[in-house]
């Protein structure tokens, strides 16, 4: 798990901004593995606990999973 501290934005940093971490996740030229953890850090810090389909949703947009 990362801190997404200092990387996610802090108006994002609230339990009802789900959808938005994801789309700013999506958007960032990041590996699909630290994409993922970064959700996964800010799940732990807001208190939410994102599907398998959202974890998937973000790491797939990863810079390694692009052809």
């Amino acid at each position: 798990m990362e801190s997404p501290t200092g990387i996610i934005p802090e108006e994002l940093m609230y339990p009802q901004k789900k959808a938005a971490v994801i789309r700013f996740l999506q958007a960032q030229p990041f590996n699909g593995d630290y994409k993922q953890k970064l959700l996964q850090g800010w799940a732990v810090t807001v208190g939410l606990r994102p599907t398998k389909a959202e974890y998937t949703a973000v790491r797939s947009t990863g810079i390694d999973e692009q052809p």
